[in-house]
């Protein structure tokens, strides 16, 4: 379980004698998840209880209850910091000419010149979103922060939106349907701080389809 590794090597210290050294299980960098926080006890962590102390296993309850909270607390933060980076994203396909990028891309970033070079197709190409037609739901589905000023998410989309050719929109055939699509998609993004602002660097489409509902944002 992602909580074993730090319950169990601070059981070890506490009652070496009681558990071989192989007990001792170091897992992946912790990762959250969108849904409720696992709620481990130490028999759930493969610890005897009975040769634990009450000091011992109130111990290991705490530190369990304590790593649950510093998930839900990533989960949240890194909720508030993507949330108005991915309304400005989504803006970008409303109004490609108008794309923000550099307020939301990080300098440098495989997200700055994808965006770039997308922003300037859809803007010549007369083509973009609307309002209202269709929207991009999503929702975070783990989260991990490899460092102060990084942060690694997984987000599950939902994507209605119509593209439209709005290249005759002044003559009377008007805007005309370019792509209505739907997709489902699951994304892995990167941000990074960049003055102390988070800017995304990175956006990887992990699995997407226009049939199946995989996942639900």
């Amino acid at each position: 379980m992602r909580f074993a590794a730090s319950v169990l090597v601070a059981a070890s210290v506490l009652f070496a004698c009681s558990r071989p050294p192989e007990a001792l299980v170091f897992n992946p960098p912790l990762e959250t998840t969108g849904g409720a926080a696992d709620t481990d006890t130490p028999t759930d962590l493969g610890i005897d209880t009975s040769t634990l102390t009450d000091a011992v296993t109130n111990e290991i309850e705490s530190m369990t209850a304590d790593a649950i909270a510093s998930e839900n607390t990533l989960l949240s933060d890194a909720s508030t910091h993507f949330a108005p980076l991915m309304t400005a994203w989504i803006n970008c396909f409303n109004t490609p000419d108008d794309c923000r990028i550099a307020k939301i891309t990080a300098p440098d970033s495989p997200e700055r010149t994808r965006l770039t070079e997308a922003a300037a197709y859809y803007t010549a190409e007369q083509l973009r979103t609307r309002p209202g037609e269709g929207r991009l739901e999503w929702a975070i589905e783990s989260a991990q922060a490899p460092s102060n000023d990084s942060l690694r998410l997984v987000t599950c989309e939902y994507d209605t939106r119509i593209f439209f050719d709005v290249s005759l929109a002044d003559t009377e055939l008007g805007d005309i349907i370019f792509d209505s699509t739907v997709w489902t998609r699951r994304v892995e993004w990167g941000l990074r701080r960049v003055d102390d602002a988070w800017r995304i660097e990175s956006r990887r489409i992990d699995r997407r389809s226009p049939v199946e509902r995989f996942c639900q944002p």
